[in-house]
């Protein structure tokens, strides 16, 4: 078992969305889910003290935080951010933060991993593929490259183009599980791995509110819904979690 904060990583799944800089504290601690992903590369501003205002002002929320800074079209980013100013981000805003998200094919990545370790941070290194599946050999190949480079837990996101392609990387979930990874299928076809991956280990499912930052991704209240159906353990974490909030 790993945990990425407080919140601890097992086999009952866990949620997490996507945040920006724009939406309020308020609407965010009323989700109930379980993680989140601060999307830097979404914000308004990349100045310094906005990103750490905002990060000092979400970890009012109670939940672990992931540092993440996508860059454009290759991972999924929605603007070209240079690896000289995204270090910076990462060196000012890693201590407040229990995980930082970085890309397997990013040039800074060995600078990060060592800031991360250097401030104790869960690394989470990740692979995004929006045209196809891997071959199992090409799965294989991500995952090792990722441990290599001293990942927690290797993320490896794929395109989905057949259920054949869900069931593979389904099945690669299984195999690995053991090992800390966080996988789904992209696209509508792999929208079912956001409910069946967590069965087979996957540590993360992710979600949203309001604009998908995936393709594929569930809106939050379907994936709730459905997951405290099928999952009897999530269903009672769910419950619990509201009532705590209800009772803050």
């Amino acid at each position: 078992m790993i945990k990425l904060g407080k919140t601890s990583l097992n086999s009952t799944p866990r949620v997490a969305i996507a945040i920006t800089d724009k939406e309020p504290n308020e609407n965010i601690k009323s989700l109930c889910v379980d993680v989140l992903e601060v999307r830097v590369d979404q914000f308004q501003s990349y100045d310094i003290d906005h990103i750490k205002g905002n990060i000092l002002k979400r970890k009012e929320i109670g939940v672990p935080l992931i540092l993440t800074i996508r860059n454009a079209k290759e991972e999924g980013g929605k603007s070209h951010i240079s690896d000289s100013i995204k270090l910076k981000i990462f060196e000012s805003v890693a201590p407040l933060v229990d995980a930082i998200d970085i890309e397997l094919n990013s040039p800074i990545i060995s600078k990060v991993i060592n800031l991360a370790k250097k401030n104790k941070n869960l690394i989470i290194v990740s692979s995004h593929n929006f045209k196809d599946t891997p071959r199992d050999t090409g799965l294989e190949k991500v995952f090792k490259n990722a441990l290599k480079k001293g990942a927690n837990i290797v993320k490896i996101a794929t395109k989905a183009n057949s259920l054949d392609d869900v069931n593979r990387l389904m099945q690669f979930t299984t195999k690995h599980k053991k090992h800390n990874v966080i996988t789904m299928s992209l696209g509508s076809i792999g929208s079912i791995s956001r409910l069946t991956f967590p069965s087979a280990g996957s540590l993360l499912t992710y979600s949203y509110v309001g604009q998908p930052s995936a393709p594929g991704q569930i809106p939050l209240d379907v994936l709730q819904e459905h997951l405290r159906l099928y999952y009897p353990e999530y269903n009672q974490h769910f419950i619990d979690k509201s009532e705590a909030i209800e009772n803050a």
